[in-house]
């Protein structure tokens, strides 16, 4: 035992004990009343971590290239969780640790293993006008990343150092992999700019960060150290059998699909020896799960991981999509204060997609069975469609700060994406400025989703390749 820190810094067992501690307690019941109370909310982004380290662990705020807990290769992460409608998600990816585009080059892989290849995650949940000391700790999880999951850390890590390598780090964008990101660090409008090795160009100063979905889903999924109970998973794995080696992570999913090419749903049911109610219209989606051998899940642990978003798209016998594709609806009020970067419409669409498709022979009144399967691919917008996305959503915030609420952008603008209603009916609404308003979205445009399909269904990224 080292002093008064509660546990032996020596001693890899006692870490975690004393941790331990931690999960459903606040720091007020350790630390008692502080001199100066801190209210949570953004001003205090990063307070609630030093207190754990400091006031908890005894670990003075540093920036050193080990891990905190250097003799056993322990690093400690606090992480902030919210309570959403059916749960608890990650409030933000985790940042583990600066890029130095220069030594990247040189440490390699070791850019990530050195700090983060042995992570204890402290979790608590966030809550906005709450005191920081009164912050309850939800759990306390050991992590060790290994199996499949570390071969997709590093080939996310392989992504990351090829764009250094080109000099094309200025290019980096956190869509390009999937549990292991490069996010942008610093106050961001071109204000951080860093030199790169390979390239004149500056490029953004980025971190490498575990993606808000891969922590949502470990958070779900691993044990509270002090239980070390198994946790019955909720997800489907793509993982049932083996990964061949040389075989990327996309078109292993891929291949999943290869053998329903051509069929439509009734002989797809009958191969797999499963049938979704079709009455249900959730049909597509449950279908493409057992697709993916996850018959009866919802999810897919690996997907939900990467951020990959998974959209059916139906296509009428002329090929046009039977429907512009929707987004979630937003809040009118939190629109309003949010910059692009931050938004939800950036972050649903900043990431890369799963479109399996499906089409019509002829009427499209017909059986949910009838459709055929043309295949999947794998997507992501370009720079410049996400140029165009990003006026539209600042077009459609000062709508609503002017109070404008029939000025969105239209389908008839052909600008990739519109807003209109997406309400159950017209009772369904959020409020404005002490009005209800119907509920809203984003869509992509139908020619948008048209212009997607054709352009990728035959691609090097789908299974029609």
């Amino acid at each position: 035992m080292d002093g008064n820190d509660g546990y032996d810094k020596t001693d890899l067992e006692s870490i975690l004990e004393y941790a331990s501690r931690l999960t459903g307690r606040t720091m007020r019941e350790f630390l008692g009343d502080p001199e100066d109370d801190v209210i949570g909310g953004v001003s205090s982004k990063g307070t609630f971590g030093q207190l754990v380290e400091e006031g908890y662990f005894h670990i003075e705020n540093n920036s050193r290239p080990e891990p905190d807990f250097s003799e056993v290769g322990l690093e400690l992460k606090v992480v902030p969780v919210k309570k959403v409608r059916g749960g608890f998600v990650s409030k933000e990816r985790t940042v583990l640790n600066i890029i130095n585009y220069g030594e990247a080059l040189v440490d390699g892989f070791g850019t990530f293993t050195h700090k983060s290849s042995h992570v204890m995650f402290v979790f608590y949940l966030w809550e906005p006008d709450v005191s920081i000391y009164d912050y309850r700790v939800l759990k306390v999880v050991e992590w060790v990343p290994e199996g499949e999951e570390l071969r997709l850390i590093h080939d996310d890590w392989d992504v990351i150092e090829g764009y250094i390598a080109r000099g094309e780090a200025h290019l980096l964008s956190e869509r390009h992999t999937k549990y292991l990101s490069a996010c942008t660090k610093g106050v961001g409008h071109g204000k951080d700019l860093v030199q790169q090795p390979m390239s004149d160009i500056p490029a953004k100063r980025r971190a490498l960060s575990l993606k808000q979905s891969f922590m949502t889903t470990m958070f779900e999924e691993c044990p509270d150290i002090g239980s070390r109970k198994t946790i019955e998973s909720g997800y489907g794995s793509l993982f049932q059998g083996e990964w061949p080696v040389g075989m990327g992570f996309e078109r292993y999913v891929l291949d999943h699909f290869q053998r329903f090419v051509g069929m439509d749903c009734a002989t797809i049911e009958s191969r797999i020896g499963y049938s979704p109610n079709d009455a249900n219209k959730a049909y597509y989606s449950n279908l493409v799960m057992a697709m993916l051998g996850a018959p009866g899940k919802k999810h897919i642990k690996e997907l939900v991981q990467a951020d990959i978003y998974v959209k059916t798209i139906r296509l009428m016998s002329n090929g046009k999509p039977k429907e512009s594709m929707s987004f979630p609806s937003f809040k009118y009020e939190e629109v309003a204060v949010q910059e692009w970067d931050e938004s939800d419409f950036h972050d649903q669409v900043e990431r890369r997609f799963l479109f399996p498709v499906f089409a019509f022979d002829g009427e499209v009144d017909v059986s949910r069975r009838s459709l055929r399967f043309l295949g999947a691919f794998f997507w992501s917008p370009s720079d410049q469609d996400l140029e165009t996305m990003e006026s539209v959503w600042y077009d459609t915030r000062n709508s609503i700060l002017e109070g404008c609420m029939d000025g969105f952008t239209r389908i008839s603008d052909k600008r990739l994406v519109h807003v209109r209603p997406h309400g159950q009916n017209s009772h369904d609404t959020y409020p404005w400025r002490g009005m209800q308003y119907v509920k809203r979205c984003f869509w992509f445009n139908d020619a948008y989703v048209r212009g997607i399909v054709e352009g990728n269904l035959y691609g090097p990224d789908s299974t029609r390749r």
